[in-house]
């Protein structure tokens, strides 16, 4: 009669198998470990301070933020670009990101932020941050490191003022 191929209940459990297999070898290795909320007390300058960081599903830093409209925006840090706008209270926040580093046991991120007020026409306060954020997995939780330094424009006199805040957090 007609060749052709024929599959039965025993195959086609084999094959499914095989697919699903073929799947999972083909997902990351580690999907998610950091997404969620990761809350805790930090160190910053000797003094503790309560910290808390969300994840998203692919693992990079959810950036909070309120307008001047009162309403509340979250953004993905998943690669480098520029967040701008008016926090409540007025003038101009710009949040730069420069780089993004993605590792089987974490992130890292090299980030620039400016705010700046004016009144009247004239500057009355700028503030500059360049900010070096390490997020590691680790058997304890997720360790922390960020290290802020001020950075100045030409002419500017103020000396800097490095912060380095660190610890673990637990997730909830």
């Amino acid at each position: 009669m007609g060749g052709g191929t024929c599959i039965t209940p025993r195959g086609g459990a084999l094959l499914t198998v095989i697919a699903i297999a073929i799947l999972v070898a083909a997902a990351p290795a580690h999907p998610g470990e950091l997404m969620g909320t990761w809350r805790g007390t930090l160190a910053m300058d000797g003094q503790a301070i309560e910290f808390t960081a969300t994840f998203s599903e692919n693992d990079y830093f959810l950036f909070t933020y309120e307008n001047s409209f009162g309403m509340v925006r979250i953004v993905e840090l998943s690669g480098p670009g520029q967040i701008q706008f008016a926090p409540p209270g007025g003038g101009l926040m710009t949040m730069v990101v420069e780089s993004v580093r993605k590792r089987p046991d974490g992130v890292a991120y090299v980030l620039r932020t400016s705010f700046e007020r004016a009144s009247n026409g004239a500057v009355v306060d700028r503030q500059n941050i360049t900010e070096e954020a390490d997020y590691s997995l680790t058997p304890e939780g997720l360790k922390v490191r960020i290290v802020r330094r001020p950075f100045s424009f030409p002419g500017d006199k103020s000396a800097p003022n490095v912060r380095v805040v660190e610890g673990v957090l637990k997730k909830r």
